[in-house]
Formats: C-alpha cells, structure tokens, sequence
C-alpha cells in the first residue's frame, strides 16, 4: 500500500474539489434557465388620493387606468395591496375574483376586465331620497376597451387633462329602476355601454352611459367621486359634456 505525502493529499482534495465545481457548472450550463418572477402588482402608490376620489376601490382602479399599468389580481390580493378597502357605495368586493388590465397584441389598446365570482344581482350602490332606486344585474365577466382622449375641466381650462372611456365589449350591465321612481322621474332600464371619468369642476366624475330597454333611447347618468354623491338631476352643461365626450351615441 502507497503512502501519500500530506502535500499530496492536499493536492488531491483540491482537484476533486475542482472537478465536481466544474461538472455542477456543466449541469448548471445544460439546465434550463429559471423563468423570471412575475412582475408585482402596481401599489397603493398608484391610486388617486382620498381627496380627489374617497372610494378607496375606484382610487385604485382609476389610478391603474391613468397609469396604463398591467395588473391581473385576484381579491386577495387586491385587499393585500388595500389594507383598508372599503366603499361609500356598498359594493360588493367579495365577488370580485380577479381585476387585469392588459395591452391588445393586435390594436395596442388597453382592456380593462372585471370577473366575478357568478353573475351578479346587486341594489344600485346610490340613492336617490335616500333609497336605492333599483338593481343592477351584469354577467360573470365584463371586459372594457379603454379609450383616452384630451379633456380639460372647464373650471381650470388652462391645465391639460385626459378622459377616460371604458367601452363595454363582452359581457352586459343592465340597471334596473324600481317603478315608481319611473313614473315620479321619468327613468328607465338601461343597458350600460360606457363608462367614462373625467374631471369636472375639479371632481372626478363617472358617467354611466346606455340605451333603454325599452325605447332605445340615450340615457346618462353622474356620480361625483370626490363628494361620493349621485348628481341628480345633471345641470344641461354637465350633460352637454356627456354629449361631447360619448358623441357616436349622443342623441
């Protein structure tokens, strides 16, 4: 039996060592590369403050929205990012499954979706003379082309804005208004197509727009979500600006 020198044992330690640091190298060439991570979600950095929109749900989503940020988040994790989520206008956030704002490969526009956990059948989330005047009934999925154009508030017209439209391209939304308030009001069952913000007054403002089931007809209606209040009636120059910003189906 040979004896080794201690050098040479040394010796021999080392290139082993070498040896299995080289073929781990070779394994970690053949291996496949790790996929990258998946980006993390826009943060609470995004949303408008609480002084511009108080819904802290719509702070977030109109935030995304200006932003052109890519998001797809189901609840939990929406509520990980909204500690506080609540609502003014009782909705409800427990259906919601899953929120995604992606760019379309083939039109470069940006699509906004919605999906919820079943079709939903909810109390209009406002009031008028402190009553929910109706329902609002929409499928499971609702997907949303969203269209930027200039607008500037005309209380401020020297300082450029944009508004956004979120235009219904699957599903449906339909508002369903108690009878009484039709005869009292003059109100109708709507089908929504448009929801657009925009700046108003120095309020953010949405606008549901639609056709009636009935008769067919344009019908609009304003939330203000700076003051979390339904505007109702709209003065003739804040529906003149409905006109202006959805023309292809004004009246």
């Amino acid at each position: 039996m040979i004896e080794l020198s201690t050098d040479a044992k040394v010796r021999g330690l080392a290139v082993a060592a070498f040896l299995c640091l080289a073929a781990a190298g070779v394994r970690a060439q053949d291996a496949e590369p790790a996929a990258p991570a998946p980006p993390s979600p826009p943060g609470r950095e995004v949303s408008l403050p609480a002084s511009e929109v108080k819904d802290t749900f719509f702070a977030y989503i109109l935030g995304i929205i200006r932003a052109g940020a890519e998001i797809d988040i189901d609840n939990e994790a929406m509520r990980a990012i909204l500690v506080e989520l609540k609502s003014g206008l009782n909705l409800p956030f427990d259906l919601i499954s899953r929120v995604s704002q992606r760019k379309d490969p083939e039109s470069e526009a940006r699509v906004v979706a919605l999906e919820f956990q079943h079709d939903v059948a909810i109390p209009i989330p406002f009031s008028i003379l402190f009553y929910h005047p109706g329902r609002i009934t929409s499928t499971r999925v609702l997907s949303f082309d969203v269209g930027r154009s200039p607008w500037a508030d005309p209380a401020f017209p020297a300082e450029p804005g944009e508004a956004f439209d979120l235009a219904l391209s699957q599903g449906s939304i339909l508002v369903e208004i108690d009878g009484w308030l039709k005869v009292l009001f003059g109100l109708e069952d709507t089908w929504i197509r448009h929801i657009v913000f925009f700046r108003w007054h120095g309020d953010w403002i949405g606008m549901l727009e639609g056709n009636a089931r009935s008769s067919d007809r344009v019908k609009r209606a304003y939330f203000d979500f700076t003051k979390n209040t339904i505007l109702f009636p709209p003065s003739d120059l804040l529906k003149s600006a409905g006109s202006e910003l959805v023309p292809s189906s004004s009246p």
